[in-house]
């Protein structure tokens, strides 16, 4: 009876219509079985798949999205960026500015400092009284990129902040110091131009007499001082200006005559040597010649003169 139940076989009849063979499909109970099973893993497989398919896309999805919220903090980080560069441009353009400012205060600086160290000879210098005049005391040098956080951005708004402070002031400091450096360069062509240094060195053996000295009545004058040492001793401009005198002149023997801006003129005397032509343009302490004992004099030295506008002045007026 049970083997009966399985090989149990069910018959399908297909029938097309009248004309037609009466068709006979013959299934066994096992096959149908075997259908079934085939049709249930089918519908379970597809519905896992699904399943999976819809974990899977939930996935993807999550996954997008945090390409999307990563992508839009790249992009917020580029434009971020690119606002400090920005920024960064600004105070280094406004640094070069303040630089260049800077640069002009160093050579107002140089300037000022060029001033200094002008004493000639006057470390070298010695006096002797000849009774011209009364007590005479002696005279003796990237191409880097920059990246900063956004903690460092409120930094970066000071540092930007005081730079327009001090560039707001710049134009003003600069008009000032302008004039303060043309003042300056005014003063140093001055003092270039004024015999203010000792032409050479070694001890002072006559004075400036105009005719009466400090204590007595003396006869006779002398235009200028003489500074005696050996035989060639150099001999410097006491001030910048043109040669319009070299050569031999009487008395003065060697004799030198230059001309200093608009009113000054030194005159050296009893040279043994000159070193300079007429219409050089000298500069103050420049060598132009060598001490002698040339014209009438009683041994070497440097005759030094110095006038005002044509009128003899006494050189220590103008010695430091």
């Amino acid at each position: 009876m049970n083997e009966d139940k399985q090989h149990k076989h069910y018959t399908l009849i297909i029938y097309s219509g009248p004309k037609d063979k009466i068709r006979k499909l013959t299934v066994s109970q096992n096959f149908l079985r075997f259908i079934y099973i085939i049709v249930i893993i089918i519908f379970a497989s597809t519905a896992i798949l699904i399943s999976n398919l819809f974990i899977t896309r939930q996935k993807l999805n999550e996954k997008i999205a945090e390409i999307e919220r990563v992508e839009y903090k790249i992009n917020y980080k580029e434009v971020e960026l690119v606002s400090l560069e920005k920024k960064t441009n600004e105070i280094q353009s406004k640094t070069k500015l303040l630089e260049n400012y800077f640069k002009e205060v160093q050579d107002l600086d140089k300037l000022v400092r060029n001033i200094t160290g002008q004493g000639g000879f006057e470390s070298q210098v010695t006096s002797s009284d000849n009774g011209l005049s009364a007590n005479i005391e002696n005279l003796n040098n990237p191409n880097e990129i920059f990246y900063y956080t956004s903690d460092q951005e409120e930094t970066i708004d000071d540092i930007n902040a005081l730079l327009d402070e001090l560039l707001a002031k710049v134009p003003g400091l600069a008009d000032s110091l302008q004039k303060d450096k043309q003042n300056m360069q005014d003063y140093i062509y001055l003092m270039e131009h004024t015999p203010s240094i000792w032409p050479t060195w070694g001890r002072i053996t006559t004075l400036f007499c105009n005719g009466k000295s400090d204590t007595v009545w003396i006869p006779g004058t002398h235009k200028g001082i003489d500074i005696a040492n050996e035989p060639n001793t150099p001999v410097s401009a006491a001030a910048s200006g043109i040669v319009i005198f070299a050569g031999w002149q009487g008395g003065y023997g060697k004799k030198i005559v230059i001309y200093h801006m608009d009113k000054y003129t030194t005159v050296y005397g009893h040279l043994n040597e000159i070193l300079v032509n007429v219409g050089d343009t000298v500069k103050q302490g420049q060598l132009i010649g060598k001490m002698g004992s040339t014209g009438y004099s009683t041994g070497p030295h440097l005759h030094y003169e110095v006038y005002v506008n044509g009128v003899p002045h006494n050189p220590k007026e103008f010695l430091p």
